[in-house]
């Protein structure tokens, strides 16, 4: 079993970095030039900055955690390690775009055990240890849970898929749309309850976009349903939802 008081004082420094961090990032936010990586995604200096940061300063104080950034390489423990993305949603990081985060989780033994989403752009702190609920700000978390099956909104990741999502999510009678900006803010606001659930199909994010978000939201309440052998940080094919909206598409048999 992990130590308590090393889960909350890793994720306490990490909140503290990105925290830290924010004034340089708002002082480039929507001017700032970039490179394309070999998957033709792309990359700012500041990308880099915030994991070279985040990495240096955990393996001081904490030289117990391994480290897994997106843009750098593997560090340390693989069986216990924070997984950063540093600047989710760089697109929109460099058009000026509202919809950018930075993400970390902590994964042990293949399983996130603690997350922090933070929206530089608002200020705004999403938390979660696993067990321990979600919390915005300090203030607990809850998906949605008593709006009717007919007024849900699902956001998708899948692209390739989305006609057939859209089909299958109407004969539901939900609304689906095609996610905008960072992985991040999408799993706030299935946590907060301002949407009720997120597809992954076939789509192009991974365990940096994924991990955070999804403990977040399952500690608000929100349930995933696997469509893949895969477990923990390495599922790539699920959806999560809501109980009722989740309840409904396993029943449905659409997807």
């Amino acid at each position: 079993m992990l130590d308590p008081t090393l889960i909350r004082e890793s994720q306490q420094l990490v909140i503290d970095l990105f925290r830290q961090l924010r004034p340089e990032l708002l002082s480039v936010f929507g001017k700032i030039e970039y490179t394309k990586k070999a998957d033709r995604s792309k990359v700012t200096v500041w990308d880099v900055k915030v994991e070279e940061t985040l990495q240096k300063a955990l393996a001081k104080q904490f030289p117990a955690i391994g480290f897994e950034g997106e843009e750098t390489a593997v560090t340390g423990s693989t069986e216990t390690y924070w997984l950063v993305d540093p600047i989710d949603g760089t697109s929109s990081f460099i058009r000026g775009l509202r919809y950018c985060t930075n993400m970390a989780a902590l994964v042990h033994k293949g399983e996130a055990v603690a997350a922090v989403i933070y929206d530089f752009v608002h200020d705004e702190l999403y938390t979660a240890i696993k067990g321990e609920g979600a919390y915005k700000d300090g203030e607990r978390l809850s998906v949605a849970t008593h709006r009717p099956i007919d007024d849900s909104v699902i956001y998708s990741f899948s692209r390739s898929l989305f006609g057939h999502v859209r089909e299958a999510l109407g004969a539901l009678k939900m609304r689906a749309l095609l996610t905008m900006g960072a992985a991040g803010h999408t799993y706030g606001l299935l946590a907060e309850g301002k949407i009720d659930g997120v597809v992954v199909l076939d789509s192009m994010v991974g365990k940096y976009d994924n991990a955070p978000g999804v403990l977040i939201a399952e500690e608000a309440g929100a349930v995933v349903i696997s469509y893949d052998d895969k477990t923990g940080v390495d599922r790539k094919e699920f959806i999560i939802a809501t109980p009722k909206v989740a309840k409904a598409i396993e029943h449905s048999g659409l997807f």
